[in-house]
């Protein structure tokens, strides 16, 4: 049946070419997040709402169905909007590797992700040479960096008379999620595409597309904002929409993570080569086993992976890493204290709360070699980092929350507060997104500000760090970061990524001893 589905959207992609005076086809990926090889996955293959596991996934399928794509339509562009550095091929070949297979592959344009910054502007750089495609940094600053001369500000490409003007646009967080400091993003989302779209016009093209990593809420508040953006092809909040977005003419898309589906978008034009908004369409091309991949990538990719070592070493720690859950559940935990404090550093919030269950691995990793292995244990989940702002009263009842918890995956490790829990007073119980009977475990609650310790004020709004499973899920019983919190934001970056960016940058990550931060009293 699946089979047969893939052969009628092939037809139906062959009639959407046919049907117009001309049409140009926009394909591509975003966030393959270094998945160079295939992975399994849970997919609904015959669109029955049953979910299998299938292969999927892979650049050497994704270079079959490009193929494909362009044989159907010569006038078709490969894009690519970026997180595409990360993972073992990136940190065994520098980025050298995913380039060079993404342009063997047929990618065309190439809008850079927070991620590509990972390990630095020269790094990327280095990764940049030889390749074919042509990178876009509408929205950066790289005069002062290895980047400079290796991307432009827009690229125009001119198929069968239709003229394509393509931007880009940058997270404006990437200050935050990311250690890199020579490049800079010289304006807002907003200023940059009204730039863009004004200079872009002047140049004549007929239609004009955004290579954006912004994410698709952002995308949509963009569009908004901005006339004359024809398609934004999106990227970095890793969502494959069910249908093509529409705000004002603006056609809104994503491509999704890991390369697990082709995004194809068709755009229309008349004769007169305007472009006919509401009839652009988009295509979804699950990337499965049932394809055949591309043996000449293959090849190739083997020769990457047959260098991998078992475990790749990314650096070095001192003294051992204790991720057992009675160290984790009933304990403050060197560990959780590390890897809170770096996110509270480098996201420049006031607190960060983070359960227990966060934290995997369940045993202690000795001394010396720090490997992606160890990293992705620990975070088994690939927990996102959300930042948002809460009252302290709120932060107050979450604490008590935490000690409802106690040995179990819900109690709160923190950095930039501390607080202590007393286990034979009264237990905070809720229902249904409420408290029924008040807590009393928690007292002695302070704040680290300014370079002080200060109790925690209920009226005073704190900026504070969770995971995506506690805010957006409400995890373990926490409601109040999704009911109660304001200013809520997505980092799209994995507790994985953190430490390994640290790691990179530093040779290694040490735990330092218990500072008191959580005392708990039997």
């Amino acid at each position: 049946m699946f089979r047969k589905s893939i052969l009628l959207s092939l037809l139906l992609l062959t009639s959407s070419v046919c049907a117009f005076n001309k049409v140009i086809t926009i394909a591509g990926t975003a966030d393959l997040q270094g998945m160079m090889e295939s992975s399994t996955q849970k997919f609904d293959l015959d669109g029955d709402g049953k979910k299998e596991k299938v292969a999927m996934g892979g650049i050497a399928r994704i270079t079959t169905v490009f193929k494909g794509l362009k044989k159907e339509n010569p006038n078709t562009v490969f894009v690519s909007t970026g997180d595409d550095l990360m993972n073992k091929f990136f940190h065994t070949y520098k980025g050298k590797a995913i380039f060079t297979l993404l342009s063997d592959a047929g990618y065309e344009l190439y809008a850079f992700g927070n991620h590509e910054f990972d390990k630095g502007s020269k790094v990327l750089s280095e990764a940049l040479d030889g390749v074919e495609f042509t990178s876009i940094c509408s929205d950066l600053d790289v005069e002062n960096s290895a980047l400079k001369g290796k991307c432009r500000s827009y690229v125009i490409k001119e198929m069968d008379g239709v003229k394509v003007g393509f931007f880009s646009l940058m997270t404006e967080d990437l200050p935050l999620v990311t250690s890199e400091r020579d490049v800079k993003i010289v304006s807002d989302n907003v200023f940059t595409s009204k730039m863009m779209v004004k200079l872009l016009k002047k140049q004549h093209v007929n239609v004009i597309v955004a290579l954006s990593h912004i994410g698709y809420k952002q995308d949509r508040i963009l569009a908004k904002q901005v006339k004359g953006i024809d398609l934004i092809f999106g990227g970095h909040s890793h969502e494959y929409v069910k249908k093509i977005g529409r705000v004002n003419k603006t056609a809104i898309v994503n491509g999704g993570q890991q390369g697990t589906q082709i995004i194809k978008v068709d755009i229309p034009l008349d004769k007169e080569l305007n472009v006919l908004h509401k009839e652009i369409a988009m295509y979804k091309i699950p990337v499965t086993d049932t394809l055949t991949p591309n043996k000449t990538i293959v090849a190739k990719v083997e020769t990457y992976t047959e260098s991998f070592p078992a475990a790749i070493v990314l650096g070095k720690t001192k003294v051992p890493w204790d991720l057992t859950s009675g160290e984790l559940r009933k304990n403050e935990s060197a560990v959780a204290d590390m890897v809170n404090d770096l996110m509270r550093k480098k996201f420049k919030v006031e607190i960060v709360l983070n359960n227990a269950g966060a934290f995997r691995g369940g045993k202690v990793y000795p001394e010396g070699n720090i490997t992606d292995i160890m990293l992705k244990e620990i975070d088994e989940f690939g927990n996102y980092a959300y930042m948002l702002k809460l009252k302290g009263k709120y932060i107050r009842q979450i604490l008590e929350r935490s000690a409802s918890q106690y040995d179990e995956g819900g109690l709160m490790q923190v950095s930039g507060l501390k607080y202590r829990i007393t286990l034979p007073k009264q237990l905070q119980q809720i229902k249904n997104r409420k408290i029924v009977r008040t807590g009393k475990r928690v007292d002695n609650i302070e704040v680290y500000i300014d370079g002080k310790w200060l109790p925690l004020d209920n009226k005073r709004t704190y900026s504070v760090l969770s995971n995506s499973f506690i805010v957006n899920h409400e995890g373990d019983g926490y409601f109040w970061f999704k009911k109660y919190g304001t200013d809520m934001k997505n980092t799209f970056t994995t507790f994985y990524s953190i430490m390994a960016e640290y790691i990179d940058n530093n040779k290694g990550l040490t735990p330092h001893k218990k500072d008191g931060r959580l005392e708990i009293i039997h």
